[in-house]
């Protein structure tokens, strides 16, 4: 299983660099302004997205628990789609396009971190306690004497 402490702290940090990026766009920022933010929020995302994708959610999914294994299930149903959508978000907004239509960008910049801190959040509730939960060993059941 995954170690839960670094995954949490990536979330820290990707929520971080959200909010800075959405911060961004708020505030009627140049175009230039955005550029090594999307990139540094690329880089955090991708790697992180890669871990849980293949490792994390793959490995919930064999739990011993079913109820574990329909939330991860349904989580990853839910929101799995997430990285490839982010992937065509970079490649679809290249620095040039941003100048031009910079307040299109702005907008689906807005929808595509709230679908991210939408995962995030439901994972944070959800998946990592569960996961938290799989990790523990099942305490012995006392005998009658």
């Amino acid at each position: 299983m995954m170690d839960m402490a670094a995954l949490r702290g990536q979330h820290e940090q990707i929520s971080l660099t959200a909010r800075q990026l959405a911060q961004a766009t708020s505030d009627m920022a140049t175009p230039q302004s955005v550029a090594a933010l999307r990139w540094s929020l690329a880089r955090q995302l991708i790697a992180h997205l890669a871990l849980e994708d293949r490792i994390l959610y793959p490995a919930m999914q064999r739990a011993p628990d079913l109820a574990a294994r329909k939330t991860a299930a349904q989580l990853q149903n839910e929101t799995g789609a997430l990285a490839d959508r982010f992937t065509r978000y970079m490649a679809d907004w290249s620095d040039d396009r941003i100048a031009r239509e910079w307040s299109a960008f702005c907008a689906e910049t807005r929808l595509i971190l709230a679908a991210l801190a939408e995962r995030v959040d439901r994972e944070n509730r959800t998946l990592y306690p569960l996961a938290d939960q799989q990790r523990r060993p099942t305490p012995p059941v006392a005998r009658a004497s």
